[in-house]
């Protein structure tokens, strides 16, 4: 009897989880990204960033360990000449199926019909989770070229959080007005990458790069305040996007936008010399002469 009452409440719980399952994974998806490879189960995106966390910080380290770091320069040209190339085609995608800059503030919801430019708004919220996959390698090479330093909170937090929802926008979303945050983010990472390109390669640049690290971090943190601008108008209640991706994208943006305000005082110091203050990562303090 009770092997049976055991076996009757394991079954129930079995059958609800599938309907859970059914429900959130199949149910709420965009049935066009059905075919699209990666996007059926949680399961990828778990299992990739499972495999993320054991190389960066066991595998390789342990293989690293006695061992010099590996010049990767000419793979770093040719990663970083992939993202300048294909963040120009995920902008010409969404412009060419009738991306405007008015997607920043007005309610544009998402498009699920069969129409022409419905698909390549999906298809470019597709081609976004999959350079998010590839940026996730960063991290590999940072820990394969021994740069612990720059495998920070904030590069890991920053790189995990922006694969996971764009995997759930390309599964659920698939448009709308928040994909203002492609189109600045693949502008931005444009300007980001080709200054990386030129880093790997100094001695064919006529000028110092050192100059313009602090203006790609301030672009960032521009472009950043326009995202949570734009998902502020999402928020209004006469608008009717999904409050689900909202919910899940407003606080991550609040977040990075205080890390990165917190690299950017901490990094370049001339705002806090001239006001004669120090940044302690705890707020402003007077400096002690």
């Amino acid at each position: 009897m009770d092997s049976n009452g055991t076996e009757t409440v394991g079954e129930t719980l079995q059958q609800q989880f599938g309907h859970w399952y059914t429900f959130l994974v199949e149910d709420l998806s965009d049935k066009r990204a059905a075919h699209l490879p990666f996007l059926h189960s949680p399961l990828w995106p778990l299992s990739v960033l499972s495999l993320y966390f054991l190389l960066v910080f066991y595998w390789i380290p342990n293989y690293m360990r006695d061992r010099k770091p590996y010049d990767l320069r000419k793979l770093l040209l040719a990663y970083n000449v992939f993202q300048v190339v294909v963040c120009y085609f995920l902008i010409r995608q969404l412009v060419r199926h009738g991306w405007t800059f008015h997607y920043l503030y007005t309610c544009e919801l998402a498009d699920y019909s069969n129409s022409k430019n419905a698909i390549g708004f999906l298809h470019a919220a597709y081609l976004n989770y999959c350079v998010k996959t590839a940026e996730l390698v960063e991290t590999v090479l940072f820990a394969l070229r021994k740069k612990r330093s720059q495998i920070s909170f904030l590069h890991v937090y920053h790189h995990v959080f922006t694969y996971m929802l764009a995997w759930i926008f390309a599964k659920y979303v698939g448009g709308s007005m928040l994909t203002y945050t492609i189109i600045v983010n693949s502008l931005v990472h444009i300007c980001m990458y080709s200054y990386y390109l030129l880093a790997v390669i100094p001695s064919y640049v006529p000028f110092s790069l050192g100059r313009l690290k602090r203006y790609i971090t301030a672009l960032q943190i521009i472009q950043l305040v326009s995202i949570l601008v734009n998902i502020l108008f999402a928020m209004r209640s006469s608008c009717a996007i999904p409050r689900t991706h909202i919910l899940l994208y407003a606080p991550y943006m609040v977040v990075l936008i205080s890390m990165f305000i917190n690299f950017y005082l901490k990094t370049y110091s001339g705002i806090t010399s001239a006001l004669n203050v120090c940044y302690t990562g705890g707020g402003f303090q007077k400096k002690v002469k």
